[in-house]
């Protein structure tokens, strides 16, 4: 599966609203930036995440992938 620069959102708590963008291939995983942004902060941080586990959102839904102009700045 190809997922390189694509945005992700994630299924989650109310008025916090995260996105995912996938950064680079690992051999079993993903090196992703993160972004939440809720009323009062913005949190940004760079992850790794497993193959398995983002395969696994993505197939229940907490994950679904939006356009680069629908996230919010």
């Amino acid at each position: 599966m190809n997922i390189m620069n694509r945005l992700f959102r994630v299924k989650g708590v109310g008025g916090i609203e995260t996105v995912i963008q996938v950064l680079n291939e690992a051999e079993d995983g993903y090196d992703v930036h993160i972004r939440s942004v809720s009323e009062y902060v913005v949190r940004e941080s760079d992850e790794y995440i497993s193959r398995d586990l983002l395969e696994s959102c993505l197939r229940t839904g907490y994950l679904s992938e939006v356009r680069p102009e629908s996230v919010v700045a």
